[in-house]
């Protein structure tokens, strides 16, 4: 199996309103918690989802428990300042697609040799040495 990094919005997806991502997502994260996939995320998508999770309706302990679990679900990668001067040049390499939390997450995958991201984000698609992969394919991909 090749190592993959999750973005946030799989997450997001796996526990939102109706949506055509939201059952492949739940595959994905169903895989990941019953130990069929293995995959890695920067700190930076904890921190990413807690924003998310606290802009919704619900209450603060039940967005943090349930961003913990999700943290738990991968390996986790500190984010240091060689992902951030990466996640920069991507920025700037890549402009017109890449936002800068995605950027962070690309950086991280990048720095670590980490050739497959698993996301439904497109912008992915712009950045040279990663390959996204749909969360509708992921678990037969990876596994």
């Amino acid at each position: 199996m090749d190592r993959f990094l999750l973005d946030t919005a799989v997450f997001v997806h796996a526990i939102g309103r109706d949506h055509p991502f939201r059952e492949p997502c739940r595959a994905v994260v169903a895989a990941l918690s019953g130990g069929a996939l293995a995959g890695e995320a920067s700190v930076e998508l904890v921190q990413e989802l807690v924003h998310v999770l606290l802009g919704r309706p619900g209450s603060r302990r039940s967005a943090l428990a349930t961003a913990r679990s999700f943290g738990d679900a991968c390996r986790l990668h500190d984010f240091t300042t060689a992902d951030l001067g990466l996640a920069l040049e991507l920025l700037a390499a890549v402009p017109q697609r890449l936002d800068a939390r995605d950027a962070v997450h690309a950086a991280t995958a990048l720095n670590r040799g980490v050739p497959f991201v698993v996301t439904t984000d497109r912008a992915f698609d712009s950045v040279p040495g990663l390959t996204r992969v749909d969360p509708r394919d992921a678990v037969a991909m990876l596994t």
